[in-house]
């Protein structure tokens, strides 16, 4: 009975370790086969989404501010930071400088890269964001960034422009590193509080 209970002991201890082998292959597996992209291919995925949204719709860049307002059609400027602008209204007046958290009321619209409307407050539907302009609010979830301020170099009060703007221009929820980066195209009407 001694002799059986050290055998089936020695034919245990024999498993385990190769139990061990075992479980440690397979979280190997298991990791490798994570499909989480690397912050660079998102960044290749985003430039690739964004020239086919430009590409798609036929839009043409330039990194040269049209001279005639409105922008000629489809015609789109490519500022120093990335940020792609056709200004369709500069409004009824261009401020050389607006002042620090002037607020400034914004409707727009928000378009996927694929081109389905995700968000709109621009025919009265919800209340118009409102900015505080030179200071971009980034721990606001939803309504304010980086991308939003730079076309009010320009237009003024009533300016009515299309953007299309990179994950590290957008909204915060969009280029967070814990989501996948997301390029918008925006629509954006914006009003000077008086």
């Amino acid at each position: 009975m001694v002799i059986s209970l050290i055998f089936s002991t020695i034919v245990h201890m024999k498993r385990f370790p190769l139990l061990l082998v075992l479980v440690a292959v397979l979280t190997n597996v298991l990791i490798s086969c994570d499909n989480t992209k690397t912050y660079a291919e998102q960044l290749a995925d985003e430039k690739a989404s964004i020239q086919a949204f430009i590409k798609d719709r036929g839009y043409k860049i330039t990194t040269t501010y049209p001279d005639t307002i409105p922008f000629p059609d489809n015609v789109f400027y490519k500022t120093s930071t990335g940020l792609y602008i056709h200004v369709i209204d500069t409004g009824a007046q261009i401020i050389d400088t607006i002042p620090t958290n002037t607020v400034v009321t914004v409707r727009f619209n928000e378009v996927s890269m694929d081109g389905d409307t995700t968000y709109t407050n621009m025919y009265g539907t919800g209340d118009p964001y409102e900015l505080f302009y030179g200071n971009v609010q980034t721990s606001v979830t939803y309504g304010d960034c980086k991308a939003w301020h730079e076309p009010l170099k320009y237009v003024g009060d009533g300016g009515h422009v299309f953007i299309i703007a990179p994950s590290k221009l957008g909204m915060s929820m969009y280029s967070s590193s814990s989501s996948t980066l997301t390029p918008c195209f925006y629509e954006l009407r914006y009003t000077f509080w008086k």
